[in-house]
This record gives C-alpha cells, sequence and structure tokens, in this order.
C-alpha cells in the first residue's frame, strides 16, 4: 500500500522537481536579451519606432504650436499684436472665439485619437509576429512572467527613445509652422521654451504609457500560449 503511494506521489514529486530546476533569470539578463533582440531585429525596431515617432510627432506639433501662439497672444508688445491681429487670431465675436476653441479641441482629440490608434496598431503587430519567438523560449524553459518582462523592456526602450525623438520633431515643426504663419522674428527664447516645457516632457511620457499599455495585453496573451499553438501561429 504505501508502495503504491510513493509511485503515485512520484509524478508529482517529479514535477515540482523540474519547475525548482527552472532557471529564473534577472532583470539584468533580460536587459542583455532584450538589447540583443533588438538589435537582430533592427529594421521591424527601426519600422516600430518610426511609426511611434511620426505619430508623437503629430501630437507634439499640435501642442506645442498653440501654446507659442497663446504665449505670443499674451505678450503686450505692439508689433507682435499687430502681427497675430492681422493673421486673424484676435476676435471680438463671441462666436467666432467659441468655434475657435472648438476648432483647438477638435485638433487635440484628433491628435490624441491618431497618436493612441498608431502606437497600440504598431505595438499590437509588433508583438503578434514574434509568437513563434515567444514559443521557442516557452520550449527553452522560460516561464511566463519572464517573457512578459522581456517583451516589456523592449517596448519601454523603443517607446522612450520614440517619444522622445518625436517630440524634438515635432517641436521642430511646430516652430516652423508658427513662424511661417506670422514671423520667425516673433518667436524668442521665451516663447520656445513655452513650447517645449511641459509639452515635450508630456509627449514624452504619453508615448512611452501607450507604448507600454499597448504591447502588455498582446504579450501576455502570447505568454501563456502552448508553446505548440505559439509556434504554428503564422502572421
Amino acid at each position: 500500500m504505501a508502495q503504491a503511494d510513493r509511485r503515485k506521489q512520484r509524478p508529482f514529486a517529479e514535477e515540482g522537481a523540474a519547475r525548482r530546476r527552472r532557471v529564473v533569470l534577472p532583470w539584468s539578463r533580460a536587459l542583455q536579451m532584450c538589447v540583443s533582440g533588438v538589435r537582430h531585429r533592427l529594421g521591424r525596431s527601426a519600422l516600430a519606432f518610426i511609426c511611434i515617432a511620426v505619430v508623437i510627432a503629430f501630437f507634439m506639433q499640435s501642442l506645442a504650436a498653440q501654446r507659442m501662439i497663446a504665449t505670443l497672444a499674451a505678450s503686450a508688445d505692439v508689433h507682435t499684436q499687430a502681427v497675430l491681429e492681422r493673421a486673424g487670431v484676435f476676435s471680438q465675436d463671441a462666436a467666432d472665439q467659441q468655434r475657435q476653441r472648438d476648432q483647438r479641441l477638435w485638433f487635440y482629440g484628433l491628435a490624441a485619437f491618431l497618436c493612441l490608434v498608431g502606437i497600440t496598431n504598431t505595438m499590437l503587430m509588433s508583438v503578434t509576429e514574434r509568437f513563434r519567438e515567444i514559443g521557442t523560449l516557452k520550449c527553452l524553459g522560460a516561464l511566463d512572467h519572464f517573457i512578459v518582462r522581456l517583451f516589456l523592456l523592449e517596448s519601454l526602450a523603443v517607446g522612450a527613445l520614440a517619444s522622445l525623438a518625436g517630440g524634438l520633431l515635432g517641436f521642430a515643426l511646430a516652430v516652423a509652422q508658427v513662424g511661417a504663419a506670422f514671423e520667425f522674428g516673433l518667436l524668442t527664447a521665451r516663447v520656445l521654451a513655452k513650447g517645449l516645457w511641459p509639452a515635450l516632457p508630456l509627449t514624452a511620457a504619453v508615448g512611452t504609457a501607450l507604448t507600454l499599455l499597448a504591447a502588455a495585453y498582446p504579450t501576455r496573451v502570447a505568454s501563456r500560449m502552448k508553446p505548440a499553438d505559439a509556434m504554428r501561429t503564422e502572421i
């Protein structure tokens, strides 16, 4: 009887021993694998980088341009006021002022929506096309949380760098837009600083957060797939 019980318990003991034998890789090793993965997938990573940077640049351009125009409008300089008045920035009509506010809100909403959709689509494709790689990692004994950690680290790196680059590009476009619409001579250091801060850190933080959120769900789903199912997936 005791011998039969030991035979029944043996598979569970072997399973527990196998689990204990699994290597739990530290954060430093995950970071090394993340850098290596980006290098080996340089073309794909560059494509994701460009897509994120473009949508962030559009968002940053909208935000920075409006902040610079608002700073110019608050200026007491007579020449600045005259230039803005000729450009139609000022209006005494309440209906026209409301229309301008509605247009700004609509433009902000459109920029935020395009930013959300663009980043979500980019990261969704970036993760789903690597289901086979995830299946291989699981066959080699990688735990689910390690796969999630690895992919989120990679998404964080790409998202942060792309958001920062997109923010700087968007700021440059905003400067060109405002300067061409009015006068480049009006863009003093104070006006440029108002357009850059806090718009740049805000857009960089938004882009990074959206990248992580967009990558979290497909990564979590993929990490829970059976290795055979993940390796059979074709995108």
